[in-house]
């Protein structure tokens, strides 16, 4: 359903995580702030995706 590069796509948003978290201990918010809207809006475009592709099958 999601293809072969979900792997990546996963270990990139969790690669992102640990940046922003990176960012944050050293007191670069602007960069922890950016990275992490990032992540949040690329998990709503894989939950929109998610749910389209549930109605899709269905349907």
């Amino acid at each position: 359903m999601y293809g072969p590069l979900n792997g990546v796509r996963s270990a990139l948003v969790t690669l992102a995580v640990i940046a922003a978290l990176f960012a944050a201990v050293l007191g670069h918010w602007l960069v922890t702030l950016v990275l992490l809207i990032g992540v949040a809006l690329h998990g709503l475009g894989w939950l929109y995706l998610a749910q389209q592709a549930k109605t899709d099958n269905s349907s």
